[in-house]
Formats: structure tokens, C-alpha cells, sequence
């Protein structure tokens, strides 16, 4: 029964982590985020958004058809002016992003990042993201697990030191 719940709690994280995870690609946001790279992003409106965050937009905003994770820089009127780090010129500017980055495109974000599992991007479809939510739910419990308290006492340690005359 044990490793049933082990199993379901595994793969609804990985479901969570499919859903709610981008996988970096290209350099556009070094020395910030690497290629391979998986972030986690928070859906949020826009009123949670603030210069210097990290978002992910998506088509109809992303003029290239495909998810962008880049720094929001502005806030123009109606939307954001996003850019990646490691660019010269903003989405807007190089033709990333149509225009301001709006609501409708905001998928969310950017609030963990899991460096270096560009290795584990390279295992079947499904499967890296099984090791992710394994990885993930280790660290959490790491964090969570109550902390041990030193073992001395502290009556003794309140005692003057007898060792000396």
C-alpha cells in the first residue's frame, strides 16, 4: 500500500511539473537561466506581475509561434515590454514579441528553477519528468523534514566548568 501512494504522489508531481514547467532552451536568458533548465511557472494575472520578474507568453503575443521565457523590463500600457538577459534589444524590438506582452499570452510566472537537467531532458518523453517530481519532492521533504536539536542539555551547559581548580 506504501509504495502505491509513493507511486500516486510521484506521478500526480509529475503531472503538476508537465503542467506547470518549460524547459529552457537557447542562451537568450544566461547567465539567469542556462539551456536545459526547468522552470517552474505560477499562473498568475497580471496585476502579480512587476518589473524584473521572469514570465513565460505564448502565441498570440510570441511572434515566433512558440513559449518565451524572458525578463519583464517595462510595462508598457496594455502589457509588458519583455527581453531576455543576454539580448541587445527587447522581445518587442527583435521581433520575439508582436507587441506588449498582454494577459491573453501570459502563461505565468517564473517562481523555481531546476539548473542543470539538461541531462535528464534527453531520457524518454514522460520518464524526465517522473526523475523531475522524484528530485523535487526530495528537496521539499528535505526542507520540511523538522530540523534535530543539538543533543546537549542545557542545564549542562549552564554549569560552571568544574575542570579547573
Amino acid at each position: 500500500m506504501t509504495i502505491l501512494i509513493i507511486v500516486l504522489v510521484i506521478a500526480s508531481s509529475a503531472l503538476l511539473i508537465y503542467t506547470y514547467s518549460r524547459k529552457v532552451t537557447g542562451v537568450s536568458m544566461l547567465p539567469t537561466l542556462e539551456e536545459g533548465d526547468l522552470v517552474v511557472i505560477q499562473p498568475v494575472s497580471v496585476n502579480q506581475i512587476s518589473v524584473g520578474d521572469i514570465i513565460v507568453y505564448e502565441p498570440p503575443c510570441a511572434g515566433n509561434g512558440l513559449a518565451v521565457i524572458h525578463r519583464v523590463v517595462d510595462v508598457a500600457g496594455n502589457g509588458f515590454i519583455t527581453k531576455g538577459d543576454n539580448n541587445g534589444l527587447t522581445d518587442q524590438g527583435y521581433g520575439i514579441a508582436l507587441g506588449p506582452v498582454t494577459q491573453n499570452c501570459v502563461e505565468g510566472k517564473v517562481v523555481f528553477v531546476i539548473p542543470y537537467l539538461e541531462k535528464l531532458s534527453e531520457l524518454p518523453y514522460g520518464l524526465n519528468y517522473v526523475i523531475a517530481a522524484a528530485i523535487i519532492l526530495y528537496v521539499v521533504y528535505g526542507e520540511l523534514r523538522p530540523q534535530r536539536q543539538n543533543q546537549s542539555s542545557p542545564a549542562r551547559e549552564n554549569q560552571p566548568d568544574q575542570s579547573s581548580p
